[in-house]
């Protein structure tokens, strides 16, 4: 098959070299689209032509769209094609060049359907390379660092461009020309703290699954990894919810950003102590530990009482200690014990309420 950006003459005043897309006689009025635009010219005009299907060009379906899309970032892969930083310049240096009269890109496609299937395969060129560009969700585009301060405040800004990103119309030229200046100057506008389409619970949620699970991985490292794991997530409960070290960088914040922030920080120190601190009565107490792991029960996954109730149950058969301490205290008292065995917090309500139920069945 013939290459989708060969060089092909189609008159005097028009033709693709190089490419770029090149109209005019004269060095005057000589005019160079380059980019996928150039290249959707170039495949609208060859569509349904000899030279056309030689190229193996099918625009009709969507499939067809997408090989030629493919094939357009293979073909220009040593010129940045399909970079979308590059993309968008040369999208923006294109409509310079025809000064956004699109009557003169319609004069160079021939006629309205030619010209509605060149910059309609642009358009959705350029939807794709956005939705590459920012993924589905912000941790996507800007990945989980700690701590969530740090993030946020990245990801704040990452979030301005990101809805600009959203909302532009690339068929409009002051959109792209504004997006150009943009990202020569990110920070320009400022942070944006509402992230888009993600609920406030969700991303704490995805982001404390995340560090759990590297804390985990860090703490399995070592012969004694519960009883690290237990010490990070105390760590993590200290150093977690604040956030002064950055509190230079959010000078030039408007008050609506600073009160923003804040309140992300005050629901994230909120949910990190729900999840592991244990509640104020039972820190208040000074507690003794009278039980220790052996190496023979796993420490139940947090807040599965199903699991604890096993873990009870059957350490009871063969360590009479703990079976004699089980029986002997309160179950608040036990739990205060299962609490620093575990590193995580035993609620002797919702024990009580495992316990009695399979006790009943």
């Amino acid at each position: 098959m013939k290459q989708l950006l060969a060089d092909h003459i189609f008159s005097d005043t028009l033709r693709y070299e190089n490419h770029r897309l090149i109209y005019g006689s004269t060095d005057q009025d000589r005019m160079e689209l380059g980019g996928f635009l150039g290249a959707a010219v170039l495949g609208a005009l060859l569509y349904g032509q000899d030279e056309g299907r030689e190229r193996g060009i099918a625009l009709n379906t969507s499939e067809g769209q997408q090989d030629f899309f493919a094939r357009y970032e293979d073909e220009t892969i040593h010129d940045n094609g399909g970079y979308f930083a590059a993309e968008v310049q040369a999208l923006n240096e294109a409509y310079m060049e025809i000064n956004a009269d699109k009557n003169l890109l319609l004069a160079i496609c021939g006629n309205e359907r030619l010209f509605d299937l060149a910059f309609g395969l642009t358009m959705d060129y350029m939807d794709k390379l956005v939705e590459e560009e920012i993924g589905e969700h912000i941790y996507d585009f800007v990945p989980w660092i700690g701590p969530f301060a740090r993030w946020l405040y990245k990801a704040g800004y990452a979030e301005t461009y990101r809805q600009q990103l959203l909302a532009i119309n690339w068929a409009n030229p002051e959109d792209v020309y504004a997006l150009v200046d943009y990202i020569k100057e990110p920070e320009a506008k400022g942070p944006t703290f509402v992230f888009g389409g993600e609920r406030a619970d969700a991303l704490l949620n995805a982001y404390y699954n995340w560090l759990m699970t590297f804390i985990e991985q860090q703490a399995a490292q070592y012969p004694d990894s519960k009883v690290k794991l237990a010490e990070y997530k105390q760590i993590i409960l200290q150093k977690e919810p604040h956030y002064e070290d950055l509190k230079p960088d959010m000078k030039d914040f408007t008050p609506e950003q600073l009160n923003l922030f804040r309140k992300w920080m005050g629901l994230w120190k909120e949910f990190v102590e729900q999840k592991i601190e244990p509640p104020v009565s039972t820190q208040k107490k000074s507690i003794r530990q009278e039980l220790f792991l052996d190496n023979v029960m796993p420490i139940p996954p947090e807040h599965n009482y199903v699991k604890v109730r096993e873990y009870i149950l059957e350490r009871c058969k063969y360590d009479k200690e703990f079976e004699k301490y089980y029986k002997a205290y309160k179950r608040t008292d036990f739990c205060d014990q299962l609490s620093l065995l575990f590193g995580w917090f035993v609620d002797p309500n919702a024990l009580g309420k495992r316990m009695k139920s399979k006790a009943k069945k």
